[in-house]
């Protein structure tokens, strides 16, 4: 049963075997794993339960209704766009779909650093290939990449940079390129129509527009707390509070520490919040004489991966296709006025490649702010503004390679690229001090790390946290560091192991 909010009249009290908190990939593939092991759950969502009637193909609509903060969520500082789904499904309901396997040297790294077993690529292929049957995770026929993916494809093979098609959960896609507006057709196979609804059929709850506020208890039971929403008004409706043994977070990087901090529990190693990541992301777009027309086709379908972990030190940096809508596109785009008219006057023929960095010494933090939300900061390290320049600098050869007649970076102060022999003058020359670069991330991960050492990480490698029994957190906050691929298939495969050890082991957790 999937319930909104607006259907909820009174204040709600509930019991249950386990309450979770978020529908995305931590949230949605351990309610399915808990409830066909016959667990009574109860699934919280605080945005709303969408379906492809509700979808308009309009930036308008999804921007508004589906992400949070209505895609205006941030740093404290304006100068990272940190954009997250905010539905039943979470992000995978307006994510582009790329499904990708933990590099092994992220998992080794794991284990050198952090001490943790069972999460090596032997141990996680099982899950990773279940996953992958489950959503249909295929790669893409040489036919069906638009202009804008065959861009990286074709760009990165002339300057003999490894490139391929990345997998990506879809079944009966008509190439639309609605994918982060909300699949207007059910092609995407999003957590909300796969994992939650398999949760349902095995006799799960889900509530929407409901926001847990608070965990109360350290015992055998636990009180989830908050409000049910009218998501509309943007006001509260009335209350609510659950009771159950076991609780499962899973709401997020960004929004799972701040739960747990105002929550008073879950910190006794001061990483609570810390350690965040962000895959820092900017764009390059080029300009050229065909129709590229860069909203249409598979949003991301390719990625040139010659620059992950080249050097051997866990960093690097690699490229992807981005649908630039045009809302998106407007506000992205550096200038004003008539420069700016013009530029968007060219929409058709731009192409767009982002570049996302795995951070190795960038520090990231979530906190409360006085209002009880997440507070945002994020620092840059030096080794990781190097690699996002030479990101750059990659990005903008493929795209020459490809055939622009120029590129233009995200910088504030225009910066204007005419030729491949221009490029590394002119990214050297230009800004990349705070706010003078248009940054953005889709992948939030690791404020509430995993590891062995207690006084070093907030949960276990089974996810459950080492200060709270029977309280765990599954979502991207359990990473001990950057991962280096989109995050999807890694939240999933960590989600379905985590869960099936819980419900093997339900008893000894939730007594």
């Amino acid at each position: 049963m999937i319930v909104r909010g607006k259907d909820i009249t009174g204040p709600l009290r509930e019991s249950a075997d386990v309450c979770i908190i978020g529908s995305g990939c931590g949230g949605g593939a351990s309610a399915k794993i808990l409830a066909e092991a016959g667990k009574k759950v109860i699934l919280l969502e605080e945005g709303g339960y969408f379906t492809s009637r509700d979808f308009d193909g309009t930036e308008g609509f999804a921007y508004q209704t589906m992400y949070q903060r209505r895609a205006g969520q941030s740093t404290e500082d304006l100068s990272v766009t940190v954009l997250q789904g905010r539905c039943v499904g979470g992000s995978t309901t307006v994510n582009w779909m790329t499904s990708l396997r933990t590099p092994e040297f992220t998992l080794d790294d794991w284990r050198h650093r952090f001490g943790i077993e069972g999460l090596s690529a032997k141990d996680l292929d099982p899950y990773f290939e279940r996953v992958e049957r489950y959503l249909n995770v295929k790669a893409e026929p040489d036919e069906n990449h638009n202009p804008n993916n065959r861009i990286i494809l074709d760009g990165a093979r002339a300057l003999g940079y490894s490139t391929k098609a990345n997998g990506r959960n879809a079944r009966g896609c008509v190439r639309s390129g609605a994918c982060g507006l909300g699949c207007p057709f059910d092609a995407k196979l999003s957590v909300a129509l796969t994992y939650v609804p398999d949760a349902v059929k095995s006799g799960a709850t889900v509530y929407a527009d409901c926001r847990a506020e608070k965990i109360e208890g350290s015992g055998k039971t636990k009180r989830v707390a908050g409000y049910v929403l009218d998501n509309e008004r943007r006001t509260t409706k009335t209350d609510f509070v659950i009771e159950a043994p076991v609780v499962i977070v899973s709401a997020s990087a960004i929004h799972s520490p701040v739960l747990l901090l105002k929550s008073g529990v879950c910190n006794s190693s001061r990483q609570l919040g810390k350690n965040l990541t962000f895959h820092l992301t900017t764009a390059v777009a080029g300009r050229f004489e065909r129709i590229i027309y860069p909203s249409g086709g598979i949003p991301q379908s390719a990625m040139c991966d010659e620059f992950l972990n080249k050097n051997g030190d866990n960093g690097g940096f690699w490229v992807e296709a981005v649908p630039v809508y045009p809302a998106l596109a407007a506000l992205a785009f550096p200038g004003f006025g008539r420069a700016h008219r013009e530029r968007m006057r060219e929409f058709p023929h731009t192409g767009a490649s982002i570049t996302l960095v795995k951070e190795i010494d960038s520090v990231g933090r979530v906190t409360v702010n006085d209002h009880g939300r997440a507070s945002i900061s994020y620092d840059p390290g030096p080794k990781d503004i190097e690699y996002l320049k030479q990101g750059v600098a990659a990005a903008a050869r493929i795209h020459f390679a490809a055939g622009a007649k120029e590129v233009m970076t995200l910088h504030a102060r225009p910066t204007i690229i005419r030729s491949e022999g221009e490029i590394e003058r002119k990214i050297r020359a230009a800004s990349w001090e705070r706010n003078s670069l248009a940054l953005f991330s889709a992948h939030p991960l690791g404020t509430c790390r995993m590891g062995n050492d207690p006084q070093n990480s907030v949960v276990d490698p089974h996810c459950q946290t080492h200060d709270v029994p029977g309280l765990f957190v599954i979502d991207g906050s359990v990473t001990p560091t950057s991962l280096g691929v989109n995050p999807q298939i890694t939240l999933l495969g960590i989600a379905e192991k985590s869960a099936e050890w819980l419900a093997e082991n339900f008893a000894a957790v939730a007594r």
